[in-house]
């Protein structure tokens, strides 16, 4: 891991380098394009044969990149039955835990339609329409990325759930994943992946629906695919690799604190574990307990090259000055395994979740605690929160004035429009203030 020493240098190198930027990946586009292209430029070309050709378009990207592509995109029911059929009860039992405890957790925090008492004004929440939720293939089955995407969008009322995963040519995918899909309640289930599946679900081809949000983790080139068809659908958010910072002091159990360093880096080599500690003894113990964890674990390489990569161990003099650190690098994940973790709680303000607590283990929201796991990663905390049920529904204002209350408005209205040179609009106030008071 890199050290950096101070919390002044520390909250210098988070502004200066906070995430990967996808822009400095290059994809291989051999095979589809003959040439190399960043993820933007890459998304933006796979959009189009997908807007033009439709399917056909999905299966010349699919061979051209993998090879193979499938005689058929979407599930068969009896498919995703079988998989919850034939999945152990035990993980049954687990995923529905899971699902419950993220349906009641967003239960919470739904919003609700309101008037101010006389029905004159007020909000009106709807449920969207039908959302995607995108399911990253890869090396890991992310069945729990099912739950945590599509639990949400069904308590918000969304009718129509559709699940995309990639799976490579006529293979089906993970049976986990599409029991996870029946227990979630997923309307469809696709085999797709990458930009293209981002262009089907923005525009829709003969067998694919277009939706009105596409939500969930990605690839860089899915991450810059929904920031290209954002505007035509909807988008929760832009996801780089994940990262969890912990704060720690002397109090921090060092196998606690490698674990939850750990449990995200194992997720990919460019993901980004960040130790923020009070002082170098602590930075010391935990960098051994890594290696020592790290020889155990069958994603342990990955993992390692991860601390290699982009590990990051920041010194700083005390818990507040962390903190401030913390603050200024908002990751996805920010634990606090320290001696006074509760009473910096108030003192955070940019996390995508909050983790107090040895207890509170970040793996915890992972799976079972109710939160869902998509969380804002590459600073984004700054401005903007975890996936949840509020990202599925819309909020409408609705005005419902009888006369009375236009004629108290009605002149400021009209003042104000002129101010701005609009008469059309101070008439349209005008021509019914007169009408009320009989001119």
């Amino acid at each position: 891991m890199k050290k950096v020493i101070g919390a002044a240098a520390g909250i210098d190198y988070f502004k200066r380098e906070r995430n990967l930027s996808i822009d400095t990946v290059l994809s291989d586009g051999r095979g589809l394009f003959d040439e190399e292209l960043t993820p933007d430029a890459f998304a933006a070309r796979v959009i189009e044969i997908v807007r033009s050709e439709g399917d056909a378009g999905i299966h010349r990207i699919n061979t051209a990149l993998d090879g193979s592509t499938p005689e058929l995109f979407e599930v068969p029911q009896s498919v995703i039955d079988d998989a919850l059929d034939n999945l152990d009860p035990a993980s049954v039992k687990a995923f529905e835990l899971a699902a419950d405890r993220v349906r009641n957790f967003q239960k919470r925090g739904l919003p609700k339609s309101w008037t101010d008492g006389t029905g004159k004004f007020g909000e009106r929440v709807t449920p969207l329409k039908s959302i995607a939720a995108y399911v990253p293939g890869g090396t890991a089955p992310l069945a729990s990325t099912v739950i945590m995407t599509v639990v949400p969008a069904q308590v918000a009322g969304v009718e129509e759930l559709v699940v995309v995963t990639p799976s490579p040519g006529d293979s089906m995918p993970h049976p986990a994943v599409l029991a996870a899909a029946k227990i979630a309640g997923a309307s469809r289930v696709f085999k797709l992946g990458g930009a293209q599946a981002i262009a089907a679900l923005a525009y829709g081809t003969e067998t694919v629906p277009a939706v009105d949000l596409i939500c969930g983790p990605g690839s860089a080139w899915v991450t810059a695919a929904k920031k290209l068809v954002y505007g035509n659908v909807g988008i929760d958010g832009l996801y780089g690799p994940t990262e969890t910072l912990v704060i720690a002091d002397e109090s921090a159990d060092p196998r606690f604190t490698a674990s939850d360093l750990i449990a995200q880096a194992e997720h990919d080599v460019i993901a980004m574990p960040i130790l923020v500690a009070v002082s170098e003894e602590i930075v010391d113990k935990i960098e051994e307990e890594i290696d020592r964890q790290l020889a155990e674990l069958p994603r342990g390489n990955t993992a390692s090259a991860a601390f290699n990569n982009r590990g990051v161990a920041v010194v700083v003099d005390n818990t507040a000055e962390a903190v401030d650190v913390a603050n200024a690098a908002a990751p996805e994940h920010l634990c606090i395994l320290t001696e006074d973790a509760e009473d910096l709680v108030d003192s955070v303000t940019n996390a995508g979740g909050l983790f107090v607590g040895e207890w509170s283990a970040e793996v915890m929201a992972d799976y079972v605690a109710g939160p869902s796991h998509v969380m804002p990663t590459a600073g984004t905390a700054r401005f903007s929160s975890a996936l949840s049920v509020r990202d599925f529904v819309r909020v409408t204002p609705v005005l419902t004035f009888d006369d009375d209350t236009f004629l108290t408005l009605s002149k400021d209205a009209e003042l104000l429009a002129k101010l701005e040179g609009l008469h059309g609009h101070a008439a349209a106030s005008e021509y019914r203030r007169r009408r009320i008071i009989g001119e």
